[in-house]
């Protein structure tokens, strides 16, 4: 759980990003982060905001909420489509705002990257919890000289497979309406 809030922790910023900023930017951000939950004496709601701010043009959560349906978003309708990325979004970042309790003054450090293909990159961190360093791999996509998060690698398990996995057994057993509705509801799905 520590680790999933993490992932959230660091996830979003506000300004396109360019190839050759993406290490130095991460490491800036994440510090800044680290350093709000450090010293704010804010609500854990304006705290998540703050955050929020900073890191949300970063992440692509169209892509990653296309990605977690696979080809089942494709048969959505433009509007069962929209209401789900909306719904996807609200969800990760509420699952993310439930987790600033679990902060306890953890290390965070950008070990550096590497381009995987011509528009992919993934860049490597590490956390220390509970004294053991543990790896986060965050995987960018370029698109129009932007860099996204698109996935995020926690002990190598796919955030978007894991959700993926999820995701289709819902929509299996009960529909994707079903689905919508606990991305809408409490219900948080988590590593």
């Amino acid at each position: 759980m520590k680790i999933l809030f993490s992932f959230l922790l660091v996830a979003t910023f506000g300004f396109a990003l360019e190839f050759d900023k993406i290490d130095t930017t991460m490491e800036k951000n994440i510090n800044q982060t680290i350093h709000i939950l450090q010293t704010s004496n804010k609500n854990i709601e304006s705290i998540a905001k703050e955050i929020f701010t900073m890191f949300d043009s970063i992440f692509d959560y169209h892509l990653m909420a296309q990605l977690s349906l696979s080809k089942k978003y494709k048969t959505l309708s433009p509007s069962q489509q929209k209401e789900f990325d909306v719904a996807f979004e609200k969800n990760l970042k509420r699952s993310f705002t439930d987790k600033l309790h679990l902060y306890k003054n953890e290390t965070m450090k950008v070990l550096g990257g590497q381009k995987t293909k011509a528009n992919r990159y993934n860049l490597k961190t590490s956390i220390i919890l509970d004294g053991k360093i543990h790896y986060i791999t965050f995987k960018f996509h370029e698109f129009n000289q932007d860099w996204k998060i698109y996935d995020v690698d926690i002990l190598g398990i796919s955030v978007i497979q894991t959700y993926r996995s999820q995701f289709a057994d819902i929509i299996s057993q009960e529909g994707f309406e079903k689905l919508l509705q606990k991305l809408e509801s409490e219900i948080r799905f988590e590593n």
